[in-house]
């Protein structure tokens, strides 16, 4: 039996064409965009996968590109690769930017202030990568390291160009030299040291270890920062190690001189630590008050600073007096220390009148040197004012003035008598005043002693007006105060207080 194929409808036999002719070029198209894909992948895996993983971005300066390239360029801590470098920037200078993104928690162990450096893999060059270098512990880091810090290589081919001719052939006869010296037993010295070396290296291990600390990841990192910062001081300075080495030299031979007394320091500190720990504990109650006090103390602190404001400029002026004044301190010392036995004896002086002398010089003595006389008797209504000092102060100033003068035979005095009222020399005063007048023709009784008239029959006494006496200056009398115009003077010539 023979099958005969069912014919299609014309309109299905159209349809079924076109979509068999529009699905080879879309399959074609759909293998060129994933070929494309394919490719851009290929070439660009490193930059997807890095922007894929996590991590940290720094940035590092360098004087010059040398030879990095990005995606491709790794990034090294102690030779263990941390990151990769993802762009470089360089400036019309020749300064590169080079952008790095590390690891996660790489950039902690970098310390504060870390350094850069391009390193070859090979001595002849090779791939070139970044190595970075911790320093600055515990320091933040900005995430830039600036062009001080990072340096590029300098390859073996560019450290031989600039040597001459003659060089080269001495470093390759050295060379020749070396491949020798191992021909004839160097060989041999250098396999009985590598031998050797592990018995050492086992002990070594064991300080290294112990030489990391409790913490190896800041112990050691921390000892090593801190003798660099001490290594850089103490060399800062050309010449200081050789005298600090120095002066440690004298310092241990002055030890060792007085390795006695050192010894015995150290035997009596423990009785010198228990003194002061009761010192201490006896000083906090004081302390205690102390801290009361304080608070109150800032107003009189804080009104201290004007009064110290001024006193700078008295310091300032004061300086010169007290330089001058060491001089007479010094002049004065040998007084003072005679004044030692005068003040033992001047203190039992001092003891010897207390009691009824200090008691009778306060009491009647002082009273009658402060007390006035005005008469009494025959003499009542004389007298003055003045006090009985002042009077024995005037006293002894004029018998001053009249023996003031001196011969070789020994000290004079002039005697004049005064007889009359109009005599214009010797104790009277010429010109006189109007009341002296009247007392030389009798119109007018003078003040001081009177004849024996009743009381009531005299008349009552001219009080004389006369300026007030200056306490400063022996009292000034007048010629009338107590003696008569007709009485006898003891008088010097001329004016009061002539020079002796």
């Amino acid at each position: 039996m023979k099958l005969i194929p069912r014919r299609k409808k014309s309109g299905d036999d159209d349809e079924a064409g076109s979509r068999w002719e529009g699905a080879p070029k879309l399959l074609g198209a759909t293998m060129i965009l994933l070929l494309a894909l394919a490719g851009i992948g290929a070439f660009t895996k490193q930059q997807i996968a890095s922007l894929l993983t996590p991590g940290d971005m720094i940035t590092a300066s360098f004087s010059r590109q040398y030879r990095l390239e990005p995606y491709k360029s790794v990034v090294k801590i102690s030779e263990v690769k941390v990151g990769e470098v993802t762009d470089i920037d360089t400036d019309p200078n020749g300064l590169t930017k080079v952008t790095m993104r590390l690891d996660h928690g790489a950039e902690e162990k970098l310390g504060g202030e870390p350094s850069a450096a391009v390193r070859p893999t090979l001595v002849v060059g090779g791939i070139y990568y970044i190595e970075l270098t911790p320093a600055g512990r515990g320091a933040p880091f900005s995430g830039d390291i600036p062009v001080q810090r990072t340096t590029v290589p300098v390859e073996l081919d560019e450290v031989l160009t600039p040597i001459d001719p003659d060089a080269q052939r001495g470093m390759q006869a050295a060379i020749k030299q070396t491949d020798a010296t191992l021909q004839q037993g160097g060989r041999d010295a250098i396999r009985k040291l590598v031998q050797e070396v592990p018995d050492t290296l086992r002990p070594a291990s064991v300080v290294l270890n112990a030489a990391r600390g409790n913490d190896p990841d800041r112990d050691l990192p921390t000892l090593v920062t801190g003798l660099e910062n001490f290594s850089a001081d103490f060399t800062k300075r050309d010449g200081q190690l050789a005298s600090n080495i120095n002066d440690l030299g004298t310092l241990s031979a002055t030890l060792a001189a007085e390795s006695g007394p050192v010894a015995q320091s150290f035997d009596s500190m423990p009785e010198t630590l228990r003194a002061t720990r009761a010192g201490l504990i006896d000083l906090q109650p004081t302390l205690a008050k102390l801290t009361d006090t304080a608070p109150d103390f800032r107003d009189s602190a804080k009104a201290l600073d004007p009064l110290l404001k001024k006193l700078d400029p008295v310091l300032d002026r004061a300086r010169p007096v007290v330089s001058d004044l060491r001089d007479v301190l010094d002049d004065a010392r040998p007084m003072v220390e005679d004044l030692v036995p005068v003040s033992d004896k001047a203190t039992g002086v001092l003891a010897d009148l207390r009691g009824p002398v200090l008691d009778r010089l306060n009491g009647p003595i002082i009273d009658r040197l402060n007390s006035s006389w005005h008469g009494t008797g025959a003499y009542a209504g004389g007298g003055n004012d003045h006090k009985l000092y002042e009077e024995i102060a005037y006293f002894n100033a004029v018998n001053d003035q009249v023996w003031m003068q001196h011969d070789r035979n020994g000290a004079w005095g002039r005697l004049f008598d005064d007889v009359g009222g109009n005599v214009p020399t010797g104790g009277s005063q010429f010109p006189r005043t109007i009341e002296q007048y009247l007392e030389s023709v009798g119109l007018q009784q003078p003040l001081g002693p009177q004849d024996a008239t009743p009381r009531g029959q005299r008349p009552a006494p001219h009080p004389r007006q006369r300026p007030a006496p200056d306490p400063l200056l022996p009292p000034q009398k007048s010629h009338g105060d107590h003696l008569a115009p007709s009485d006898a003077n003891l008088l010097l010539p001329g004016a009061l207080g002539g020079n002796k």
